[in-house]
């Protein structure tokens, strides 16, 4: 068994939220699909890039769009030319380094933006190049890790590698147990763990042995015995979530209990100093002195959003409350979102969505099966097919999509 889960494989790692992007002319591209063919369209649903391939994606900070045709991929840019014909079997983002992943064969290597191999294809699994311009690369069930030429910087030896992160170590598994290695392949700290994550900003990593969760500092050196049934890693607050017996709370960089294990759920600490925790069944929300600001009442609750409204659902309702627990909008939807940068959140009523502003007020009416907002453009979705409304309701683009932003989700 593997000490933690590997990095994302190529294929798996292209798959994207949302696929928009500004082309030369400034036009927001969103791609679409239309019966087996998809392209992009505009904010008015109209076809910018006709829709002639099997499978599109989002654009790169490049310029390019990873397109599929005939099984084969390659790239487009945002005029809808084929800059890279479609000839590899699988294809990754353009990174800033100006490489992506290419598969041909059964192998893996590393194009330029003219579709020319800069890394041969070779390798039975690829990863992006992190920061420190080495990837993960995977040859006879061994990971090691290359440098942008192809050259081994730290040859296959591994049975699980990780990312290097900003302080220079990588996670990697040896013999089912991890361990940390600097850039040249080097044990810092020996494998010896049976999971691990990176370092935090303090300086401690979240580790475990013999089914236990505790924290070590850089040379490998327990800080915090692993005593824990479960836990997170720090954050910038300096407090760490962890569980004990069936219960969580929180403690700091000494392993002393900030906020002891009371709770049957928590969430960290927001932006503005509360923290959502479930006791006896009920969602509140508690300060870092551990008094209750909104008292548990909630069947379930989301964190409290930039505008300072979280979403809370109560006897089967969804409404919004601010941050001293009033209700601002109160619950009687059936399903709701956070609120976007156009200032609409999507509403469920009787299986049929709409729209709110931040008043409560509904501005678009709950009728369609379906609302995705997406860069300030509302889609909706009748009877299967999507179309495009502005925020009074007005219908932009009639219904006529297949699918709009991703055909996954």
């Amino acid at each position: 068994m593997k000490c933690k889960l590997l990095a994302t494989a190529m294929l798996a790692a292209t798959i994207l939220v949302g696929c928009t992007t500004p082309n030369n002319n400034n036009t927001t591209l969103i791609c679409a699909g239309l019966g087996d063919k998809c392209g992009y369209i505009d904010k008015t649903g109209h076809w910018v890039t006709r829709p002639r391939f099997n499978n599109v994606w989002d654009f790169s900070e490049k310029g390019l769009a990873r397109v599929e045709l005939k099984n084969k991929y390659g790239c487009i840019d945002t005029t809808g030319n084929l800059v890279i014909k479609p000839q590899f079997d699988d294809l990754g983002y353009f990174a800033e380094n100006g490489l992506a992943i290419a598969k041909l064969n059964g192998k893996g290597g590393f194009i330029d933006t003219t579709g020319h191999w800069v890394i041969n294809p070779q390798f039975d699994n690829v990863w992006p190049f992190s920061e420190n311009g080495l990837a993960i690369v995977e040859l006879n069930g061994k990971y090691g890790y290359i440098d942008t030429t192809g050259y081994w910087v730290i040859k296959p030896q591994f049975d699980g590698a990780d990312d290097f992160a900003e302080n220079g170590l990588a996670i990697v598994d040896l013999n089912s147990k991890c361990g940390y290695i600097d850039t040249t392949g080097h044990w810092v700290i020996n494998p010896q763990f049976d999971w691990a994550r990176n370092f935090a900003e303090n300086g401690l990593a979240l580790v475990t042995l013999n089914g236990k969760f505790g924290f070590i500092d850089k040379t490998g050196k327990w800080v915090i015995n692993p005593q824990f049934d479960g836990a997170g890693s720090f954050k910038e607050n300096g407090l760490a979530i962890v569980d004990l017996n069936g219960k969580e709370g929180f403690i700091d960089k000494t392993g002393k209990w900030v906020i002891n294990p009371q709770f049957d759920a928590v969430w960290d600490f927001a932006e503005i100093g509360l923290a959502a925790v479930k006791f006896n069944g009920k969602w509140g929300y508690i300060d870092k002195t551990v008094k209750w600001i909104i008292n548990p009442q909630f069947d379930d609750v989301w964190h409290f959003a930039e505008n300072g409204l979280a979403r809370v659902k109560l006897n089967g309702k969804w409404g919004y409350i601010d941050e001293t627990g009033n209700w601002v909008i109160k619950p009687q939807f059936d399903d709701v979102s956070d609120f976007a940068e156009n200032g609409l959140a999507r509403v469920k009523i009787n299986g049929q969505w709409g729209c709110i502003d931040e008043t409560g007020t509904l501005v678009i009416h709950p009728q369609y099966d379906n609302i995705r907002i997406f860069e300030n453009t509302i889609f909706f979705k009748q009877k299967g097919k999507w179309g495009i409304i502005d925020e009074k309701g007005n219908i932009v683009a009639k219904p006529k999509f297949d699918w709009v932003v991703n055909r996954y989700f």
